[in-house]
């Protein structure tokens, strides 16, 4: 495993596809504004039922269906609580509503497993129900793993983080984890006890962070001991933050959430930070970044090529449709790229420009895949507004391993220039002093 890892950005959104709640509340003004405030804010599509025997009609139809539920617990009483239970015989993770707080409700709530609670009316709580979903639907996605000697310990840390939808993986011994780790590279969350035979959690704490940094993979260490020193031992070892058992739910809860939001934001702000605004691709500082890394990786026998893009007569798209179809024209050309280079570094350079840094041994001797991508793009037809809008691109391409990425993208960059000279709509290609034009014939 190399020295360092760094995770690729995810969205904070997965996806844009709808995702379902179950809101089982009597309250029909509540309900509704409820539901008005979850849609406006996440793509989710929220049901309304009103009793528990209504809500067991649609469960029963819908086994499968609803991605968590919601509802109100007004006072102590069993019956109450029925509706935490029916959710929970299907399966459907609960976040309750409540009128008042106090150590006996909140007692009950987490003894039925209710993920979490809010008190009505607050002037929040809408907003802090929206976070949640938000969350616990992030949280399907996060690898999580405990590692503590202690099958008590870990059964019931598990109970709590699976209740949260995150996937869980489990370690007796520091070694143990460290194998897990290398197997499941995307694990983002780490708790750490720090008694633990052959190698204590300072130890593991400390071998995980030579592989991983603090904003790529969050360590929470953990410990029975009421001696203060283990909390800045833990600190300085590299952990993100500390918990003492014994601990309730919610407090785990709290800290796992704070940290992976945090952990979530630093990713956001390098996706930013790494990416252009329009176009969606990687930015030109990224790009010669990530290029330079692969360049100084390069052994004998490997292969490394450099593309360079330019979409034909931009300005006279500009000129003739406008600025807002130029745009257009380059986030499909943006487009484009990103899928039929998929496996390779893409970046928009600046402009109508565009470049492309792969390892693929296929462009060795065969460069096909680039004058396909060419007829790819003269051969489309954009419906923007009420024009019909068609353009082509040029690409300049070189192959020879330099000891410089500028000077291996100066020659692209030339060759790009033959292409353009030569009439645009080609492909010109550097390939061990060879030099080769794939003129357009569409």
């Amino acid at each position: 495993m190399p020295k360092q890892n760094f995770r690729k950005a995810n969205a904070l959104e997965r996806d844009k596809k709808q995702y379902h709640v179950l809101l089982l509340e009597s309250d029909e003004s509540f309900s509704c504004a409820l539901k008005g405030t979850i849609e406006s804010r996440l793509p989710v599509s929220v049901t309304i039922v009103r009793d528990v025997e209504m809500a067991r009609k649609v469960l029963t139809l819908n086994t499968s269906k609803f991605f968590i539920g919601i509802t109100s617990i007004l006072n102590l009483d069993s019956s109450e609580f029925e509706k935490v239970d029916l959710l929970g015989e299907f399966n459907v993770p609960v976040i309750a509503i409540v009128h008042y707080y106090e150590d006996k409700m909140r007692d009950q709530l987490i003894k039925h497993h209710v993920i979490d609670y809010v008190i009505k009316d607050s002037a929040v709580h809408g907003v802090y129900i929206c976070d949640l979903i938000s969350r616990i639907y992030k949280n399907c996605a996060v690898q999580v793993m405990v590692v503590d000697d202690s099958m008590v310990s870990r059964f019931l840390i598990v109970r709590e983080l699976k209740l949260q939808k995150f996937e869980v993986l489990q370690a007796s011994n520091g070694a143990q984890a460290l194998d897990i780790l290398n197997q499941n590279p995307n694990i983002k969350l780490i708790l750490v006890d720090n008694q633990m035979p052959n190698m204590d959690g300072y130890t593991l704490t400390e071998k995980i962070r030579v592989m991983y940094s603090k904003d790529t993979l969050v360590i929470i260490g953990i410990s029975s001991s009421s001696d203060p020193r283990i909390t800045v031992k833990f600190l300085k070892s590299g952990a993100n933050d500390f918990i003492a058992k014994p601990f309730n739910y919610e407090m785990l809860l709290c800290r796992v959430t704070q940290n992976l939001d945090m952990l979530d934001a630093v990713t956001l702000a390098r996706r930013l930070s790494n990416t252009d605004f329009l176009s969606g691709l990687y930015n030109r500082r990224y790009f010669f970044e990530q290029g330079n890394k692969l360049l100084q990786a390069v052994n004998n026998g490997d292969s490394l090529t450099v593309m360079m893009f330019d979409i034909d007569f931009f300005k006279k798209i500009n000129d003739n449709y406008g600025h807002d179809i130029g745009d257009e024209v380059i986030k499909n050309f943006a487009s484009l790229l990103k899928s039929h280079f998929s496996n390779d570094i893409v970046a928009r350079i600046g402009g109508e420009e565009f470049a492309v840094i792969s390892t693929s041994n296929q462009y060795m001797s065969d460069f096909s895949n680039i004058e396909h991508f060419r007829q790819i793009v003269a051969n489309q037809t954009l419906k923007l507004k009420q024009w019909n809008v068609q353009y082509t691109c040029s690409i300049g391409v070189c192959n020879v391993i330099n000891s410089n990425l500028d000077l291996m993208m100066n020659q692209a960059d030339k060759n790009l220039y033959r292409a353009k000279q030569a009439g645009r709509n080609q492909v010109c290609i550097d390939a061990a002093n060879n030099l080769a034009t794939s003129k357009a014939n569409d």
